[in-house]
């Protein structure tokens, strides 16, 4: 699929509007309750990720810390600030810094389980390249103390799209829970 230099400019402006929509409705969702719960509470949680296939020839490595603060008992907004670094059999090295804003609705199941959407727009900026996307994912954390938790990510929905900086934007769109490949990170709720 390829896309113009317009067309991309307007779906980059139709991911950020959709995005601040998210927010919005993510935010209108908080109600105003006696028990703050984890209103003001800071976290913080990483990414670090090593691949290496021998199938397709390609090595990656990412590195993607993300910060977050809880607005109100139930919603959390955060960003992340990453690197990674991808080969592809003899090509030379493509290195992209990452900036990942971030919001969250955490509905809970219980005292210890909860569920949560995650809206993010992933930006990354290549020598000779940008990409962005706007995603939404599908968790479930499980708080094993006050302070530390289990998240699972099972799934991803959303579009990302690669600019060349001379050529045309290519899109991908990702639809679906994909129980083979879940994603488990630690969460310290600071």
């Amino acid at each position: 699929m390829k896309i113009t230099i317009k067309s991309a400019f307007i779906t980059i402006k139709t991911i950020i509007i959709t995005f601040l929509a998210c927010l919005t409705i993510f935010n209108g969702f908080a109600q105003e309750e006696e028990n703050q719960g984890l209103k003001g509470a800071s976290w913080t949680l990483g990414q670090l990720q090593f691949t290496d296939s021998e199938a397709d020839d390609t090595s990656t490595f990412t590195i993607l810390p993300v910060v977050g603060t809880f607005v109100s008992p139930t919603v959390t907004i955060g960003l992340g600030l990453g690197y990674t670094s991808t080969k592809v059999g003899d090509a030379d090295v493509a290195d992209a810094f990452i900036v990942m804003p971030l919001v969250r609705n955490y509905w809970g199941i219980n005292d210890k389980l909860y569920i949560f959407g995650q809206a993010d727009v992933p930006m990354m900026f290549f020598d000779d390249a940008t990409a962005c996307g706007f995603n939404v994912r599908p968790v479930i954390d499980y708080f094993l103390s006050g302070k530390v938790t289990i998240e699972a990510t099972f799934g991803q929905f959303g579009y990302n799209a690669v600019k060349p900086r001379d050529g045309d934007a290519v899109g991908t769109t990702s639809l679906g829970f994909n129980l083979m490949e879940v994603n488990f990170s630690i969460k310290l709720i600071l």
